[in-house]
């Protein structure tokens, strides 16, 4: 019954989000398709609460090139490139930046995020020419499956499978799988599997006043 549910509230949201995809349509004629996807993401990124969500879900998975089941965007946040792609499970918190990424399955982003495509959007090279005007390279970010990246985190670089990534870090260099990074830049503080194999610590379950 519940799955009955959750795809006839889907399906509703759906035809909610039409005017917005045929926008969303006549701005990919007029500005092309990563400008629109930006725009219309913005538009949507101010739908509240829970219908928001499913909102949300419903039109990006018409925008970008994958929006898996089960995939929460939250209040705030916007995708920039319409290249990305969001695996099944995955939650973005409120507030994050998501460009040209690929996020595995399961992964969780917390609030205010950010997933720029790549470090080389501007070079810096020359003193002649504005930052502005001089070219820069847009780069494909992955973060793996079954990740938690913390909240106020930068992404530059790739991040493996399982991996933590502590809340405030900046990811400079790619992230091998299971292992827990944290600090500007982000190094290295643990691996998920050696804390697996740690035995647990022994608790004191007797009862008050027993010997």
């Amino acid at each position: 019954m519940k799955a009955v549910v959750k795809s006839l509230v889907e399906f509703l949201a759906l035809l909610a989000v039409l005017p917005a995809w045929l926008l969303y349509g006549v701005l990919r004629l007029a500005l092309g398709r990563d400008r629109a996807c930006q725009a219309i993401s913005q538009r949507a990124s101010r739908w509240p609460g829970v219908g928001g969500e499913y909102l949300r879900s419903a039109l990006l998975r018409r925008v970008v090139a994958h929006v898996g089941r089960g995939v929460v965007i939250s209040f705030g946040s916007v995708m920039t490139k319409a290249s990305a792609r969001l695996e099944d499970g995955v939650y973005v918190g409120s507030y994050c930046l998501i460009g040209d990424v690929r996020v595995g399955r399961d992964t969780l982003i917390a609030d205010h995020v950010l997933v720029p495509s790549g470090s080389r959007q501007h070079e810096l090279e020359r003193l002649d020419v504005p930052i502005r005007q001089q070219p820069g390279r847009f780069e494909t970010i992955h973060i793996g499956c079954d990740c938690w990246i913390g909240s106020g985190a930068i992404i530059l670089a790739d991040v493996g499978d399982h991996c933590v990534v502590a809340a405030g870090s900046v990811v400079t260099h790619p992230v091998a799988e299971y292992l827990v990074v944290a600090g500007v830049p982000a190094q290295p503080i643990g691996d998920r599997r050696a804390q697996r194999n740690e035995a647990p610590a022994r608790l004191d379950i007797r009862s008050p006043g027993r010997s």
